[in-house]
């Protein structure tokens, strides 16, 4: 009886499913703008000035505005050993958009180099490389879900990009800029029962426009998106999932702890780490237990011995001294595999390190730290320039695959340094105060710096840094804490720094951050500490939220 009603429920599904499916504008969208880039291959039988003629070899799938390279046939390559002729080398001379359809014969334009008769077009199946942005007309999950549609056929190579535009001159400049086919632009208008949703596609190399289309979504539509998203599956300016924390947390981390292939979160008490699986509602999983005079300081997760299990990486201070610790999973349980007396973070695909100095707090070089295949052991200095501490950098990239260093000072100030150590930047305004800060104890003191701090969390994305900034609640009064804070990107154009705002109007104080895949885990507290709703509901109104939220990078 079981199995019958399971089976119902199934085919009642896979019916619905299939029902939705053929009434998903989306999809059509996907289908109609992946029609120009179907592969095809054809000959040209004659050419009049700038128009040619061509047999194709297929009958369907040709559209007006599609663009095939014209290929040209040279000498004849053979086998090394037996001479025969195996074919001939071509090479590209030039491109005709198609401009009429007859069957499988076609005319089209030459709109760059020279064609002959006898001359091959064809269309590769090589991925094409697109540009896709919308601005904010459109729902974040309409957006998302065209967008993974695209992605999901295989034929289209998503080039990132944080660009919100309605501004077509935008999209394709952004696409020339990276070096991407086209550019695919989405935007919005709503109606009484929905939104009209316009897709707009362009030729990155002369703009030229060679699809527009609208399609109506209605409301109940937009809501199934939502409901039926799987975690961490949609797309969005606002908070996807929003969790209120029983518990005070100051650092939040994500990691692959079992080597399932599922990111878990991980929160840091101060004192001891729990880790959660997302869901509707957070799942608690495997606890690292402290003890009551920790205090930590940093946490890390990485799979530095390279077992498809990620490691968790907590530094901590303890009567006044600094331990770092790495912990594994092991039989549903973490196993501490190392300690040392020094701090420690993740920096890329490796760890570093630094020692601890009670009265100024850092002390000496930054190092690294290797698994040499049985244990962790410190190696190599690592260049830094004078005054960088390991809670103060990123690794940054320019356009061309330079190097160089982002880094927080002590004021909150950014700085950009190039492979010499030369600072050839830095911002105008600090970004807030940071979250742990001690007063440095060294008689040098009066003349120095008189504290040291860990800094926020700094991260690189698709050569964007993600950085925190915190918007205090008076000016003047910086101790009363925050209004606001927000995420904002910086990237290095080679010549000055680009800056936008990738999350914005986060209330409070947010803590720390994490990444996982295109989402970003939040860790704050609300304006004073204090979650007012929770008093008038009269439960606690103490502790922290957590938010899950979704951004594309450059």
């Amino acid at each position: 009886m079981i199995k019958r009603v399971l089976l119902v429920l199934v085919c009642l599904i896979v019916m619905s499913s299939l029902v939705f499916g053929a009434d998903d504008p989306l999809m059509r969208l996907t289908n109609e703008t992946l029609q120009f880039f179907k592969p095809v291959s054809g000959k040209i039988i004659g050419v009049e000035g700038a128009t040619i003629t061509a047999e194709m070899n297929v009958k369907d799938g040709l559209s007006a505005g599609m663009r095939l390279n014209i290929l040209r046939e040279g000498e004849p390559f053979r086998h090394p050993v037996t001479r025969e002729i195996l074919g001939r080398v071509e090479s590209k001379a030039g491109k005709a958009e198609i401009r009429t359809v007859q069957g499988d014969q076609v005319t089209g334009t030459i709109i760059d180099g020279t064609a002959h008769a006898g001359d091959k077009l064809r269309l590769s199946e090589t991925k094409v490389k697109m540009v896709f942005v919308q601005d904010k007309t459109v729902d974040w999950y309409l957006g998302d879900n065209l967008y993974r549609k695209l992605k999901a056929t295989g034929r289209v190579e998503m080039a990132d990009t944080a660009l919100d535009t309605s501004d077509s001159n935008k999209a394709v400049e952004e696409a020339k800029k990276l070096n991407a086919d086209i550019a695919v632009m989405l935007t919005a208008k709503e109606t009484d029962k929905g939104t009209l949703l316009r897709e707009q596609a362009f030729w990155a190399a002369d703009g030229v426009k060679f699809y527009d289309a609208e399609v109506k979504v209605d409301v109940a539509f937009t809501k199934d998106l939502k409901l039926g998203g799987e975690f961490f599956g949609g797309l969005s300016g606002e908070a996807l999932f929003k969790y209120d924390l029983p518990f005070g947390a100051r650092i939040v981390v994500t990691g692959d702890f079992d080597g399932d292939g599922k990111q878990e979160i991980g929160l840091s008490t101060g004192k001891d780490v729990r880790t959660y699986l997302p869901g509707v509602d957070l799942k608690p999983l495997w606890e690292v237990k402290g003890s009551a005079s920790d205090d930590h300081l940093w946490i890390d997760t990485l799979d530095l011995n390279r077992n498809n299990r990620d490691e968790l990486i907590i530094t901590f201070m303890r009567n006044g001294e600094v331990f770092s610790t790495i912990y594994e999973l092991s039989e549903a349980e973490f196993t501490k595999l190392w300690e040392g007396k020094f701090f420690v973070r993740k920096s890329g695909a490796g760890l570093i390190g630094q020692q601890y100095s009670q009265q100024d707090g850092f002390e000496g070089d930054v190092f690294a730290v290797v698994w040499d295949g049985s244990t962790y052991k410190t190696g190599e200095k690592i260049k830094l320039p004078k005054g960088v501490n390991i809670y103060d950098f990123v690794n940054l990239e320019g356009p061309a695959n330079e190097r160089y260093i982002l880094a927080y000072d002590e004021k909150g100030f950014l700085s950009v340094f190039d492979e010499k150590g030369i600072r050839i930047w830095k911002s105008s305004t600090g970004v807030g105060s940071f979250n742990t800060t001690f007063k440095k104890t060294s008689p040098a003191s009066y003349v120095q710096e008189t504290e040291w701090s860990i800094k926020d969390r700094l991260s690189v994305r698709n050569k964007e840094v993600m950085v925190i900034q915190k918007v205090p609640l008076v000016d003047m009064a910086r101790g009363l804490g925050n209004k606001k804070s927000l995420i904002k990107t910086y990237w290095w154009s080679g010549f000055s720094m680009e800056e936008s705002v990738l999350i914005d109007d986060i209330p409070g104080t947010l803590f720390d951050y994490a990444l996982a895949g295109d989402k970003i885990i939040v860790l704050s507290s609300p304006l004073l500490g204090v979650k007012f709703e929770n008093v008038l509901k009269g439960e606690n109104p103490l502790g922290t939220l957590l938010h899950i939220y979704a951004a594309r990078g450059r």
